[in-house]
């Protein structure tokens, strides 16, 4: 099990010592591109970290709600919020009170969830989304797992079924972090979205080692 909570000083240094790092520099802003002008619209960033992106969703123009599972994680995003105004949540239950929400980010967060808790996951945002919304759901491709990139390595599961367990290190200048992934094929997202009842807009390897599903809810 990871602990987010230990490591949340961890993923802040991750993040400090290159804020341009690929999921930044490369995948982010082509969410930004699929999500379109965000001035006014309700946007959740599930799973939000230290809040770098909700941060900068708030500066596009969009009235954000953060949630993280970690209180650790919310005290340094609340750090870096400047008076920005974002609506930070730790339970799921307060979610409801903010829902529905007009676009959904939900970055390198379902791989930290073993399948049956990743497919709640899935059927909670389809729940919190409005009439039109779209879900930004990011990965890493698991194409891409046994190789090392500069910013993490993962070694993949001897037997690479749906929700098996594997590790990832991710190096930073306050220590590596050692976390528990679980495997998740761009087929079985596109599964999973179905079943949670989302239709795929877009499926994109944007930058390795990420690859990007755009989802909505049916017309």
């Amino acid at each position: 099990m990871n602990d987010w909570h230990i490591q949340a000083d961890a993923y802040l240094a991750y993040f400090q010592d290159n804020p341009n790092r690929i999921s930044s520099a490369r995948v982010f802003p082509r969410v930004l591109e699929h999500f379109g002008d965000l001035n006014g619209l309700r946007v959740l960033d599930f799973g939000c970290g230290q809040g770098r992106f909700a941060r900068a969703l708030t500066d596009a123009g969009a009235d954000v709600t953060a949630f993280d599972a970690s209180g650790a994680e919310l005290a340094n995003a609340r750090a870096l919020d400047h008076g920005r105004g974002i609506h930070y949540v730790e339970r799921h239950g307060d979610l409801l009170d903010a829902a529905p929400f007009d676009r959904i980010l939900c970055f390198m967060v379902l791989l930290c969830n073993e399948a049956e808790a990743a497919d709640d996951l899935l059927r909670q945002l389809h729940g919190l989304a409005a009439p039109g919304a779209l879900l930004a759901l990011a990965n890493t491709d698991t194409a891409t797992l046994g190789r090392r990139f500069p910013d993490f390595h993962s070694t993949p599961p001897p037997h690479p079924t749906r929700g098996a367990a594997y590790r990832s290190t991710i190096p930073t200048s306050a220590g590596a972090i050692e976390v528990t992934d679980y495997y998740y094929s761009p087929e079985h997202l596109r599964d999973m979205l179905a079943q949670a009842g989302f239709v795929l807009r877009a499926e994109e390897r944007v930058a390795e080692p990420f690859v990007l599903h755009i989802a909505a809810p049916p017309e």
